[in-house]
């Protein structure tokens, strides 16, 4: 994207320069630098040209620093209960029956774990802006292009790295005393611990992590629509308000971790994710196949 990025701004210095005599057909003989700030990106710097009296090109970046917050992710309390009123019968087996090849539960498995979700993403662009009533001053465009970049845009994990391993530890210890269960007073009915979510039972990856990534396309055609030119005309200064949308794709929701099935880094289907808490999210996000725009642009005529 930065190699893509650099191209364009090196494009249109060049065009710039290049066609400085160029006056009456007013090909790429203006430069303009501009600030903006909205949706698309609450930080972005960008620079425009001209091509025609009816067409102005833009590239530059658009930044939408994380967003970030905090919640939880519970796991199945009723397992996690009775694991923990059962660990000194299971660390009695594993200590007298060191084939196992496993070693003593350090600590109890906790009910919840603190995860962090965060929101944010870095696009560069590309935007052809068209002015269909140039000749009678009125500075409308319809704007056609694209933005490009990373495909993640929301993440949410466990802010400990590696803080669910003792879960880990625990589904293997059940696995390997099931066979001294009677014989160490073991419930036999102690079943793995995950984390529910709709249909899915979840658990860490090996590093005793969970991540969920939410996904778009990372090249993103847009379409808008605004007022003001990208090069001011007869002024230094310029102001620019757009309304447009993003077309992204419908996002995908990638877990990364372990499921009951012995499934890793799959995606998760919305409609098996229930209807509460994450599973809502899931819902809420898939709905977003079009990611609207409002963008205002201050920008500053250097050629």
């Amino acid at each position: 994207m930065k190699k893509l990025l650099a191209v364009s701004l090196v494009a249109l210095f060049s065009f710039s320069a290049a066609q400085a005599q160029n006056d009456d057909k007013m090909i790429f003989n203006h430069l303009s630098v501009g600030v903006t700030t909205g949706t698309p990106g609450l930080i972005g710097v960008d620079f425009a040209t001209t091509c025609t009296p009816y067409l102005q090109i833009r590239a530059g970046i658009s930044i939408m620093p994380n967003i970030k917050y905090n919640t939880d992710i519970k796991m199945n309390g009723s397992d996690v209960t009775k694991f923990n009123n059962d660990i000194a019968n299971i660390n009695s087996a594993i200590a007298a029956n060191p084939g196992i090849g496993i070693s003593p539960i350090s600590g109890r498995v906790e009910n919840e774990y603190a995860i962090q979700g965060k929101m944010g993403w870095t696009n560069g662009k590309i935007l052809f802006d068209f002015f269909p009533f140039t000749s009678k001053g009125f500075p409308l465009f319809i704007t056609v292009g694209a933005y490009f970049g990373g495909s993640e845009i929301i993440s949410v994990y466990n802010k400990d790295d590696g803080a669910l391993a003792l879960v880990n530890e625990a589904n293997a210890a059940i696995d390997a005393t099931k066979p001294y269960a009677a014989t160490y007073g073991i419930d036999p009915g102690l079943k793995k611990i995950y984390g529910e979510v709709g249909e899915y039972k979840l658990g860490p990856d090996a590093q005793g992590n969970v991540k969920f990534d939410v996904k778009v396309n990372g090249f993103k055609p847009y379409l808008g629509i605004g007022f003001g030119r990208p090069v001011p005309m007869t002024k230094r200064i310029g102001f620019q308000v757009e309304l447009g949308m993003l077309l992204w794709k419908t996002p995908s929701v990638v877990f990364h971790g372990t499921d009951d099935q012995g499934n890793t880094d799959f995606n998760i289907d919305k409609d098996k994710a229930g209807d509460k808490d994450v599973g809502k999210a899931f819902d809420v996000i898939s709905k977003f196949s079009v990611w609207p725009c409002l963008t205002f642009r201050l920008c500053g005529k250097i050629l």
